[in-house]
Order: C-alpha cells, then structure tokens, then sequence
C-alpha cells in the first residue's frame, strides 16, 4: 500500500462541496469530513451539504474525528456513519451505546398536542 491523495480544483466554495458530496456518494456516506477554514459560512454551509455524522474543522481529520479532549466529539475507534451509512448511530460509539436504559414515562400534566403548523413552522 501507498499513501495517495487526489486533488481538484475549483472555482467557488460551492462547487468545492460539491466535488466533496460526490466523492462521498461514491466512497461512502456517513462517516467524517475535514474542512480547513476561518468563514463560519463557509463551515455551516459544507455542514448541511454533506451527508456525514461530523465534521472536524481545523483539524487532523484522521486522529480528531474519533474524538478528543480538544473538540469534545467522544473518544473512541469506532465511528457510527448514521443512516446514510446503513449504521444504527450517527456518532462516536461511546460506552453509554452499549448499556441498557430502563425509562418510565408519564403523561405530563397540562400537555397539548402540537397543530402541524407548530410542529413544521
């Protein structure tokens, strides 16, 4: 094995997402991405686009998306991918994932019932 990494260019923040979306359409959804960048929109922007449970900014992508102290993402070596990569979380498997939680629920006093409009405003 050797390393390889591909390289494109491109013209506008939007078209470098999309190079970016299509590779994970075709390498695999779910799992990380790594932006380097200081332009909050451009952030925001990379993270609604791209199908993936986290994305690491200004960060080694390799080492931090499986967390750390320094961005608070759980540690741990094995990643959920969340639906987009048929797994059952869209996290950093914790040891939380792996206990049983009994929970009891009551009717809350006073509740009402949300009209769609609420609920989709």
């Amino acid at each position: 094995m050797c390393p390889m990494m591909a390289a494109y260019s491109y013209k506008t923040w939007e078209e470098a997402v999309q190079i970016a979306y299509d590779n994970l359409l075709v390498e695999g959804e779910g799992h990380s991405a790594d932006i380097q960048s200081d332009d909050k929109t451009h952030i925001e922007y990379a993270g609604v686009k791209l199908p993936v449970s986290r994305v690491v900014v200004n960060q080694t992508c390799s080492s931090m998306a499986g967390g750390a102290f320094a961005n608070a993402l759980n540690p741990t070596t094995t990643l959920g991918c969340g639906s987009w990569g048929n797994n059952a979380i869209s996290e950093n498997l914790f040891y939380t994932h792996l206990m049983n939680k009994s929970r009891i629920a009551f009717v809350k006093k006073n509740w009402k019932q949300p009209s769609d409009e609420e609920i989709f405003a």
